[in-house]
């Protein structure tokens, strides 16, 4: 973990041999099933009152999935946010600020108000019993994490526009809303406000794209139990699979190194469907984060697929604003992958997976830039070509996303292990 006397240690489900149950996973991104029987006393509501029944909702979803004191600390953090960017927005409005001071002090002030759920994730309990905290970390677990991106794409878009109206009832109804709170979609602001602007809850549904959705994330669904079901269990206090590989078959290391990926891949698209599913149903649009990601061929193509709201957002508030491909790649490539890696949570993991996406996309800009020079653009091509690429990407991010998971270790001992065993390594 990052710090001698640093952040307190992450749950890993993938290690700890007490699974999360009960309020722990209700208070997470599946408590959003929760959310599903209040939709239609939302749109009823809404016909006469919408922002009161989306915030009102989304209060009452709260109070149920993640208690009393998480809820205080989500709106306080909502509030807090809320205050500091409209005080900003005032400011540059009437020419007190200029455009980078603003920019500056929404990026100081909403990380030094998210700081204490990075540098002590587990601190507070925000479950209904006080006495045994929940393990997940707040931060991404209920959400807040991406209540930081959109209070900064929120703050640097207004000091572009200083002439934006703060709405104030509109805007924390795009921030309670609650398909977006917990694990993304990263849906704007000004997104949101239009599309909220021409809501109306008694238009007819898309039913059957409802119906795909949801049928979507019951596929997910049945998937994940399947890998649940026959993914290695670490039992009782034995030596995990990252720590101890030699202790376990290799049947069970290609399992951990396949599986783990496809979990969280899946984990994350299926949720996609429920947080889609559940705006259609309410009648406000969210965008999809993931475009048949089993499809990409190359760490560029890739990104372009995986979480789709988190990469634009990457794209435009950070590797944009610091100068794109017109500056020096592979440092904007860097600085990128390590907020994101930072982003996630206080692990060395997540810097070092961070890292490795950087180091791909340099990679693939210095092969693209060497077959453009050599004239080879058009070459080489052909169905074995792309079938080659396509396995290379997937490993390449199979065995990232391994170094993401495997928190104490960064892979360093089952990747070795299992390259030993299949290769004769060693």
């Amino acid at each position: 973990m990052i710090g001698c006397n640093g952040p307190s240690p992450l749950f890993n489900p993938l290690t700890d041999s007490s699974p999360l149950a009960g309020l722990e996973l209700l208070a997470g991104p599946l408590g959003l099933f929760a959310f599903l029987p209040l939709v239609p006393i939302v749109r009823r509501v809404a016909r006469t009152h919408p922002r009161c029944a989306v915030i009102g909702a989304a209060v009452v979803w709260m109070l149920a999935t993640i208690g009393p004191a998480g809820l205080v600390i989500v709106s306080a953090a909502i509030t807090a946010g809320f205050v500091w960017i409209a005080v900003l927005g005032t400011l540059r409005r009437r020419g007190t600020l200029g455009r980078r001071m603003m920019v500056a002090l929404v990026w100081l002030g909403l990380h030094a108000l998210a700081l204490p759920f990075w540098w002590f994730p587990q601190a507070v309990s925000y479950g209904w019993d006080l006495a045994n905290p929940v393990r997940s970390p707040v931060l991404h677990w209920v959400g807040l994490a991406y209540l930081l991106l959109r209070f900064v794409a929120w703050g640097v878009d207004w000091a572009s526009k200083p002439d934006d109206r703060l709405r104030p009832a509109d805007t924390l109804t795009w921030l309670f809303y609650p398909p977006c709170m917990r694990l993304g979609p990263v849906l704007l602001r000004t997104s949101f406000l239009q599309r909220f602007d021409a809501w109306d809850p008694r238009a007819a549904l898309p039913w059957k794209e409802i119906a795909r959705r949801f049928g979507r994330m019951l596929l997910g669904g049945v998937l994940l139990a399947v890998l649940a079901k026959n993914m290695p269990q670490v039992s009782g206090h034995a030596a995990d699979f990252f720590s101890a590989p030699r202790d376990y078959p290799t049947t069970h290391l290609l399992r951990i190194v396949y599986f783990v990926p496809i979990q969280v891949y899946l984990f994350l698209w299926t949720y996609n469907q429920l947080a889609f599913a559940t705006a259609l149903w309410l009648g406000v649009r969210v965008d999809d984060n993931f475009n048949w990601l089993p499809k990409a061929t190359s760490i560029r193509d890739f990104w372009r697929r995986w979480h789709i709201t988190v990469g634009a957002w990457l794209r435009n508030y950070v590797y944009i604003p610091l100068g794109g491909n017109r500056g020096f790649i592979p440092l904007n490539y860097a600085a990128v992958f390590g907020y994101c890696a930072l982003w996630h949570g206080a692990s060395w993991s997540f810097v070092a997976w961070g890292m490795t996406q950087a180091t791909g996309l340099v990679i693939q800009g210095w092969w693209d830039r060497g077959r453009a020079a050599l004239g080879w653009t058009g070459r080489p091509s052909g169905p074995l070509w792309t079938a080659a690429c396509w396995l290379l990407t997937m490993h390449y991010q199979i065995g990232t996303i391994v170094v993401f998971a495997d928190f104490d270790h960064l892979g360093s001992r089952i990747l070795p292990e299992l390259a030993r065993r299949l290769f004769a390594f060693g």
